[in-house]
């Protein structure tokens, strides 16, 4: 009898605690997404209580994307982007890194792949107070959260130009982004232009892929802009990336490393000039081209092409083999300014058949503004000390570590971690403040090779 007495009281006890408990719902509103050195993570999550929190408190919530567990770092009152409004109905969790290299988004067809999970939930033990109400679970999840994702590719405007192929017949569209500093815009002066070529998996319609995938956005972050600066002496640059909808080494004969022309030559062009035409504060003297791999192929070709159009160069671990390049070739790219970047142990594109011979042919021709650094392997410095693949050379560049160059006047080439080599070219520690001292004074028009 006292048993049951007692089994009878334990129910009554935890069907009273029950009784107070609740489950709070969330709608899940959108992700926010940042790019890295080698990957791409969510690091934001935007949802919306069925009733207002106020103050947040980041301890009490556990977040799982795409099955993996997250630190919450951080809880506030926002909108429905994530942007902070202390009135706002929704609440923003801030998120660690949860390893190295993020958790990282997928891409397949050069498209974001809907199918991303996202729970919300409370963690063990914990219970969230509103009011006089106590929630000891949240029900919140959705298998679609990066279908409306916010990120830094927010900040470009994008557009398309339609031109046409080079030999073959028909038009094709390029995808853009452009970024445009609020205070250089209309500001009545003359302000430099970089400009991104992407690599072979960031083709495609949707210029986020290009903006994101290699971490192209670090282009407008403070600490590249403030290398740049304009005719009246602010800082900052324009940045223009283009999306071909393929490969910038196709050509109507197939697949190409330089043996022929691509099929996007023609109409890259005309997309650069358009830009410029329509953006007249921009400084036609100080526009700056480059690219990784496949775009760093296509940089190289346009430089080919358009001899002293650009006012510099930067391809990146760029795949143009050298064979392919003319004697007549290389002593016209003598006369462009040209910074190579590649790592020595890339082996999706092997310099000693690519960037290695050419710098050395253009050392040899006479070349006063060619510099290559070669880096020994690829270390990770927005995560320091973790080896990366040797093609992504281009987080080099991204995090600002490009510092030096090979000696030219040393015929032996000696891949360095230690910015890329020994030299300082023209004096120079960074090849971005490289860039911004090129002026192309003269530009001259010409015709094509091809």
């Amino acid at each position: 009898m006292k048993r049951i007495h007692f089994i009878l009281t334990v129910l009554a006890v935890t069907m009273a605690a029950s009784a107070g408990a609740q489950t709070l719902k969330m709608e899940p509103q959108r992700v926010g997404v940042t790019t890295y050195e080698a990957s791409t993570a969510v690091n934001l999550v935007v949802v919306k209580p069925e009733v207002k929190l106020e103050n947040p408190d980041p301890s009490v919530f556990t977040v799982t994307t795409n099955g993996t567990e997250r630190n919450v770092v951080s809880a506030y009152p926002s909108d429905s982007r994530g942007a902070f409004d202390p009135e706002g109905e929704c609440i923003a969790l801030g998120l660690a890194k949860a390893n190295a290299r993020g958790i990282g988004l997928t891409k397949a067809g050069s498209v974001w792949k809907e199918d991303y999970t996202v729970k919300v939930d409370l963690k063990k033990g914990k219970v969230l107070k509103v009011g006089k109400q106590k929630f000891t679970a949240i029900e919140c999840e959705t298998d679609k959260a990066v279908k409306d994702f916010v990120s830094e590719a927010d900040y470009f405007n994008k557009g398309t130009f339609t031109g046409k192929f080079t030999g073959k017949p028909g038009d094709v569209t390029l995808t853009y982004a452009s970024y445009e500093p609020w205070s250089l815009k209309g500001d009545g002066k003359a302000n430099p232009l970089i400009i991104w070529l992407h690599g072979g998996g960031e083709g495609g319609i949707d210029v986020s892929i290009t903006l994101l995938g290699n971490e192209v956005v670090s282009l407008i972050r403070p600490q590249i802009q403030s290398h740049f600066t304009t005719e009246g002496g602010a800082n900052g640059a324009y940045v223009l990336s283009v999306q071909c909808p393929t490969m910038w080494m196709g050509t109507s004969k197939g697949f190409g490393h330089g043996e022929y022309p691509s099929l996007y030559c023609d109409v890259l062009k005309s997309c650069i000039d358009n830009y410029v035409d329509n953006n007249p504060d921009v400084d036609r003297n100080r526009i700056y081209l480059g690219g990784c791999s496949n775009g760093g192929y296509m940089t190289m070709q346009m430089l080919i092409r358009h001899p002293r159009y650009f006012a510099a160069a930067y391809p990146t671990c760029e795949a143009y083999t050298d064979a392919n390049i003319s004697e007549n070739e290389i002593k016209a790219l003598a006369e462009e300014n040209i910074w190579i970047v590649q790592s020595y142990d890339d082996m999706t594109v092997d310099p000693k058949t690519h960037c290695i011979p050419t710098f050395q042919r253009l050392i040899k021709a006479g070349a006063k503004n060619v510099w290559m650094s070669m880096f020994e392997n690829v270390v990770g410095i927005d995560n320091p000390g973790q080896k990366l693949y040797g093609h992504f050379s281009w987080c080099y560049l991204f995090n600002d570590a490009v510092t030096h160059s090979q000696d030219p006047a040393d015929t032996e080439i000696k891949p360095s971690n230690n910015g890329g080599g020994s030299a300082s070219p023209q004096g120079f520690n960074n090849i971005y403040d490289w860039m911004n001292a090129q002026v192309l004074t003269a530009p001259e028009i010409t015709s094509p090779r091809w």
